[in-house]
């Protein structure tokens, strides 16, 4: 599992390293050979990541069980080459052993689904997360959440409150919108919608969560296809995500939001087979457009 490539970086470069790569004018055109990433599948490293988020005051309940999934993860998969580079992803997205990695997952835990983007960003972003509804997770519609929630009561690293699964699935289920190819209007009606479920944002300029929004067309409405975690630093981004159901976890540090939103933007518009999707998705940060 530890079979080294060039482009996997170890955390002590990318989170207190520096970016050392060359400025470039940010555009459509940037590579993976100019992104910084880890999968945090070793100790030391696993060690810095906690450092790294304690400092940026998010919850130490919620950092530790974070550290437990991550670890729990890279023992379940264990023998597994982490990267096959003959996958057909695109050039911005990390080439991970897909198929041998979900087998393996699958067949070291066969009575839980693992977590998923949702789950992993949620819970690191939970308390920057204010929730005035009185909903009950089980009187919200959960289209295209039901693995999340299989995943909240099987999973023992997945468990949450009763209050803050209410707050995971009001944040997260589907939103209906006027026009799903029309960016601007979705996130005007995403920020409206939001702010009818009484979802709002504690007030902290270095950390946010980034939603994508991808199309539900036969419910005429949208939901969020991808999402992680941005941390700013004085290096850049450095963007928190679980890359999808038994894949891995990763970190990476971008030279700023725009190549951030490049990265999303690609990673929801690009499938595992490399075609390309015919939507375009609407990338938010928190309550607002990227």
């Amino acid at each position: 599992m530890k079979k080294i490539l060039m482009v996997v970086v170890v955390l002590t470069t990318l989170l207190f390293g520096g970016c050392t790569s060359n400025k470039k004018t940010v555009n459509e055109n940037i590579t993976s050979e100019d992104l910084k990433y880890s999968t945090m599948d070793d100790t030391a490293t696993q060690d810095k990541v906690y450092k790294f988020l304690s400092e940026n005051n998010i919850d130490k309940n919620d950092i530790d069980m974070f550290m437990k999934s991550v670890k729990s993860y890279y023992k379940s998969v264990e023998g597994v080459d982490l990267l096959n580079e003959n996958e057909r992803l695109s050039k911005l997205q990390v080439p991970y052993n897909l198929y041998d990695l979900s087998d393996k997952w699958l067949a070291s835990n066969p009575n839980f689904t693992d977590q998923n983007c949702r789950l992993t960003a949620f819970r690191l972003f939970n308390d920057f997360i204010i929730d005035n509804s009185k909903l009950s997770y089980d009187k919200i519609d959960n289209t295209n959440l039901e693995l999340d929630l299989s995943t909240m009561e099987n999973n023992p690293n997945a468990k949450f409150s009763k209050e803050d699964m209410n707050k995971f699935f009001n944040f997260f289920s589907n939103i209906k919108v006027t026009d799903s190819n029309n960016v601007n209007q979705c996130a005007k009606e995403i920020a409206k919608e939001l702010e009818n479920r009484k979802i709002s944002f504690k007030d902290n300029k270095n950390i946010s969560i980034i939603n994508g929004y991808i199309p539900d067309e036969e419910n005429h409405a949208i939901f969020v296809g991808h999402t992680g975690v941005a941390i700013n630093t004085k290096d850049g981004v450095v963007f928190v995500e679980k890359y999808g159901f038994e894949l891995p976890y990763q970190i990476t540090l971008f030279k700023n939001k725009e190549e951030l939103k490049l990265y999303m933007t690609d990673r929801l518009k690009t499938s595992f087979t490399g075609e390309s999707q015919s939507y375009d998705p609407i990338i938010m940060e928190n309550n607002k457009l990227m």
